[in-house]
């Protein structure tokens, strides 16, 4: 967690200090046009991101977009997507953003969660704090 005014250098991330580097997928995906914070998914203190990747291919459906929540970490090494994606790693999720109208699930941790459907039959379970539930049409 940055905690002062000063600028941040890319140079030195992709290095390997101040931060970690975000690997995409395929050059295809356009992997990042889209991040966001995930607050704490996995309740280990530390802040996740959301990293889309709208023109990714998943389950072979051609452009159905996909998203990957990135757990926050101290280290500095690289976390790469295709990684995230087969499950090969223990610091993120992925989750398939399909717009294809199938039903959703997103189970609720202790903390505020806001989810926003898409279509198909969506389902929240909250599990304390404040949940905000956008639905879909």
């Amino acid at each position: 967690r940055k905690t002062n005014g000063s600028a941040v250098d890319l140079s030195a991330i992709a290095s390997g200090t101040g931060g970690f580097v975000i690997n995409g997928e395929s050059a295809s995906d356009n992997n990042g046009v889209s991040v966001s914070s995930a607050g704490d998914v996995n309740g280990d203190g530390l802040d996740d991101l959301i990293v889309g990747a709208y023109q990714a291919d998943p389950d072979n459906k051609s452009k159905a977009g996909k998203s990957y929540v990135v757990f926050g970490k101290t280290g500095t090494k690289a976390v790469d997507l295709a990684d995230v994606s087969a499950g090969n790693g223990v610091v993120a999720h992925t989750i398939d953003f399909q717009g294809n109208g199938e039903s959703n699930t997103l189970t609720g941790t202790s903390a505020d969660e806001l989810f926003v459907a898409g279509l198909g039959d969506d389902t929240l379970i909250g599990n304390g704090g404040t949940d905000v539930f956008n639905a879909g049409a």
